[in-house]
């Protein structure tokens, strides 16, 4: 069986292109969480009452705006930590960051839709996000390890507790996910 020889074509992806790539998906959804913050109209411009009272109602989306926005740091740094032991990127490596950009840049949506509150289909939305992220990782872990692509210097020991790190918030996601659907707090 004859070989297809290899060409500068079938190099792995620049680890500096993906990382720009990553840190401009993550600061244009960390921008766009702060759209849905509305300016409120005010009969009474100067009435302190009427803007504070216009802002509590709000207040669900102020939250919103702060778990996400610190959801989405948490993200990208539990990335940035991890992509700094990989010494290349393969295909398949790829493919989960692509999977983890598009999580990332769904993420908004999915905290705006929080303005509901306690509505349930929206906590489960905003929760799928977030488990779609962290087994995301966890793929990204588990793929890493076995196409040894992580730096030669990190432990193989360090790389198992790092993977199982990510089993405990997937399976409480999933839990939170489920205990929603039957026990829902929202209409």
């Amino acid at each position: 069986m004859e070989q297809i020889p290899e060409t500068v074509f079938a190099k792995h992806v620049s680890k500096g292109r993906l990382e720009f790539l990553f840190d401009g998906i993550f600061a244009i959804a960390m921008t766009i969480l702060v759209l849905e913050l509305k300016i409120p109209e005010l009969e009474d411009r100067h009435s302190v009452g009427e803007l504070g009272a216009a802002l509590f109602k709000n207040g669900m989306t102020f939250l919103s705006y702060i778990l996400s926005f610190a959801m989405l740091s948490v993200f990208w740094m539990t990335h940035n930590r991890i992509y700094a032991n990989l010494k290349k990127i393969s295909s398949l490596c790829l493919a989960i960051h692509i999977w983890l950009l598009a999580v990332a840049a769904f993420f908004p949506f999915c905290a705006h839709l929080m303005k509901y509150g306690t509505n349930r289909l929206a906590l489960q939305i905003y929760l799928g996000a977030v488990f779609a992220y962290f087994f995301g990782i966890f793929l990204l872990i588990v793929t890493a390890e076995k196409q040894k692509l992580f730096d030669p210097a990190v432990e193989a020991k360090d790389i198992r507790k790092l993977r199982n790190r990510f089993l405990r918030p997937c399976a409480l996601i999933i839990a939170l996910i489920i205990f929603y659907s039957f026990f829902p707090f929202g209409k």
